[in-house]
C-alpha cells in the first residue's frame, strides 16, 4: 500500500473545504480555482478526495467543485431519500442553483458519470461540456446479469457490512490496476465514512438500487436517452476497467450525438488518480475546446 499523503497533491494549489446548504442537505465540497464552473462527481461509495490530483492543474482554468455527493462522505444522508439516480440529479441541479451556476462542465466517474449523463439528458441547457469517466449506467448483457450483478453487489457492500481496514482496502484495490498504489489515507477516510450509520444506510440503499435490474431499467443509458445529450462529450475509459471494457463503452456510448473516446492505459476505475498527468492533459484540452 502507498504511504503517500493525498495532501501532497494539493500543496500549492488553490484549494479549500467548505459546506453548502442544498435544500437542507449539508453538502461537503472541495473547491478552488477561478473561471467557468467545473463539477467533479465521484463514484458510488466514494468521496471528493477522488479528485485531489485534478485541482492543481484544473484550477488554473476553472472554478473546480468536488462535492461529496448526496448520502456520501460527510454530506448529509437523509433517511427519507430513496437514492435513485433522479434523486441525485435533483440534488445536483439544486447544488448548481446554490452556486448561482446556470450551467457548468460536468465530469463524472462511475456512478457520478451516470448522474452527470442524467442531467445532460434531462436538463441539456445546464451542461456545457460532459465527461464520462469509466461511467456507470451502461447496459449489462442479459447473459451476464445474474452472476455479475450478485458478485458486484456483494463486492460493493462488503466494506459497508464490515468497515475493517482489510475489507475497505480490498474494496479500494478494485479501483486500481496497480493494487499496491492505494493510499492508506483513502482506506482511513472510507472507514470513517462507512462507520457513520446514516451514510452506511444510504449507500446500502443506493447499491441495492443500482444493481436491481428492474430499477436499473429506469436509468440505463439506452440509445434513445443518449441521443438527448446535446453537450460535447468526452468518454474516458481504461484498459483495466473492472466492469465494462473499452469496446463496450464505444458500442453503447456512440449514440451520444457529439462524442469522442479516449483510452487510458495502465489504469482501472480511477484513471484520474492512477494516470493523473495524462488524464489532466486530455481532460483540460477537451474542456477548453482545443482541437474539437
Amino acid at each position: 500500500m502507498s504511504a503517500d499523503s493525498i495532501w501532497l497533491d494539493l500543496l500549492g494549489s488553490d484549494f479549500r473545504q467548505g459546506y453548502y446548504d442544498v435544500n437542507g442537505v449539508r453538502t461537503r465540497v472541495l473547491e478552488g480555482g477561478d473561471g467557468p464552473p467545473l463539477i467533479f462527481l465521484h463514484g458510488g461509495g466514494g468521496h471528493a478526495e477522488a479528485y485531489v490530483r485534478q485541482f492543481a492543474a484544473h484550477a488554473e482554468h476553472f472554478h473546480c467543485y468536488a462535492p461529496d455527493m448526496l448520502g456520501h462522505g460527510f454530506t448529509s444522508a437523509p433517511a427519507n431519500c430513496d437514492y435513485t439516480t433522479n434523486d441525485f440529479g435533483d440534488w445536483l441541479t439544486a447544488f448548481m442553483d446554490v452556486l448561482g451556476a446556470e450551467s457548468a462542465h460536468l465530469s463524472g466517474e462511475s456512478y457520478g458519470g451516470r448522474v452527470a449523463a442524467w442531467i445532460a439528458m434531462r436538463h441539456p441547457e445546464r451542461v456545457d461540456r460532459l465527461v464520462l469517466n469509466t461511467s456507470g449506467g451502461l447496459p449489462v448483457e442479459q447473459s451476464r446479469q445474474e452472476d455479475d450483478v450478485e458478485e458486484l453487489l456483494s463486492r460493493m457492500t462488503s466494506a459497508l457490512r464490515d468497515p475493517s481496514p482489510a475489507t475497505v482496502r480490498a474494496r479500494m484495490q478494485w479501483l486500481f490496476a496497480d493494487q499496491e498504489a492505494v493510499p492508506e489515507e483513502f482506506v482511513a477516510i472510507r472507514q470513517r465514512m462507512y462507520a457513520q450509520p446514516d451514510v452506511n444506510s444510504a449507500l446500502t440503499k443506493l447499491f441495492r438500487r443500482v444493481f436491481d435490474p428492474a430499477d436499473a431499467q429506469n436509468y440505463v443509458l439506452t440509445p434513445d436517452r443518449l441521443a438527448d445529450i446535446k453537450a460535447p462529450t468526452l468518454v474516458v475509459w481504461t484498459d483495466h476497467n473492472p466492469i465494462h471494457n473499452f469496446e463496450d463503452a464505444q458500442h453503447h456510448l456512440q449514440h451520444i450525438p457529439d462524442v469522442r473516446f479516449y483510452l487510458v492505459r495502465n489504469a482501472a476505475h480511477w484513471p484520474q488518480y492512477e494516470q493523473a498527468d495524462e488524464f489532466n492533459a486530455v481532460h483540460i484540452s477537451f474542456l477548453l475546446g482545443e482541437g474539437t
